[in-house]
C-alpha cells in the first residue's frame, strides 16, 4: 500500500516539471526566434529493454529536457535590417561572455553604424563585427550585405553537429554545452531580408498537452488520497480488532 503511494507520487513529479515547461513555452509564444522545450521520459526505453514490468509502468521519470529546434514560421516586417534564417544554422553574436548563437534576427544600427541585435551586442561576420555606412541596404540569401550596390560583409551563420547540445542562457541566446563539436559555417540555409522567424510554439498544442498532463496529475492526487484513506482504516480500525 505504501508502495502504491510512492508509485503515484513518483508519477506526479514529471507532471509538475512538464506543467512548468508548457507554461514557459506559452509565455514565449510571441518571442522572435524562441525554440520550445520538451522532455524525454526514460520509461519507454526501459520497457523495450525489459528493465521494468507492468507494475512499474506508472512511474515515468524525467530523463532529459531538450530544445526543439524545428523551424518557426517567417513573418514579414519590411524592415531592411530584420533577417530570418530558413534552414540550418544560427546568427553569431559577440557578447561579453563570448560568442553566442541565436535565431532572433531583429537587428539595428548604432549611431556609429555597427550592426547590433536587440540586446545591443554586435552581430558578427566571417571577419568580425559589421559596420554599415550608406543608404540602401540589401541582404542576399547567403547573408552577404550590400550597401549602395557594394558588398561590405557577409553575416556569419554557423551550425553544429546534430543533435545540438546547447543550453539556453536567456535573452534568446544559446551557448555550446558539453561535448558539442566546433562550430562550422552552415551550408544549408537561406537568409530572408525583411522577415523574422517566429517561435515554433503552437498555443493550441501546448494547451492540450498541459490539460492532459494536469488530468494525469489530478489522477495521481486522487490515487494518493484513496490509498491514504485505506491505510488509515487498516491502521486504526483493523488495529482495534
Amino acid at each position: 500500500m505504501i508502495k502504491g503511494i510512492y508509485t503515484s507520487a513518483s508519477g506526479m513529479l514529471p507532471r509538475m516539471l512538464k506543467q512548468e515547461m508548457f507554461a514557459n513555452n506559452m509565455a514565449n509564444a510571441n518571442t522572435v526566434g524562441f525554440k520550445k522545450d520538451g522532455v524525454f521520459l526514460h520509461q519507454l526505453k526501459q520497457v523495450q529493454d525489459g528493465l521494468i514490468t507492468d507494475l512499474d509502468w506508472e512511474i515515468p521519470m524525467i530523463d532529459d529536457v531538450y530544445i526543439d529546434f524545428s523551424q518557426g514560421q517567417l513573418h514579414e516586417t519590411e524592415q531592411p535590417l530584420d533577417m530570418a534564417i530558413e534552414g540550418d544554422g544560427f546568427f553569431a553574436i559577440g557578447t561579453p561572455d563570448g560568442e553566442r548563437y541565436t535565431r532572433n534576427g531583429e537587428f539595428s544600427l548604432t549611431s556609429e553604424g555597427a550592426l547590433i541585435d536587440k540586446n545591443g551586442f554586435e552581430v558578427l561576420s566571417d571577419a568580425g563585427p559589421i559596420t554599415i555606412s550608406g543608404d540602401v541596404i540589401t541582404v542576399s540569401e547567403d547573408g552577404t550585405i550590400g550597401v549602395d550596390g557594394s558588398s561590405v560583409a557577409k553575416i556569419k551563420i554557423v551550425d553544429f553537429e546534430k543533435p545540438y547540445n546547447f543550453r539556453k542562457e536567456g535573452l534568446g541566446y544559446f551557448a555550446v554545452d558539453g561535448e558539442t563539436g566546433p562550430a562550422s559555417l552552415s551550408q544549408n540555409y537561406q537568409i530572408h531580408q525583411g522577415y523574422t522567424e517566429q517561435s515554433n510554439v503552437s498555443i493550441i498544442e501546448q494547451m492540450v498537452d498541459m490539460l492532459i498532463s494536469f488530468r494525469a496529475y489530478q489522477a495521481g492526487q486522487k490515487a494518493i488520497h484513496s490509498q491514504d484513506e485505506t491505510l488509515d482504516k487498516a491502521v486504526n480500525d483493523l488495529g482495534r480488532v
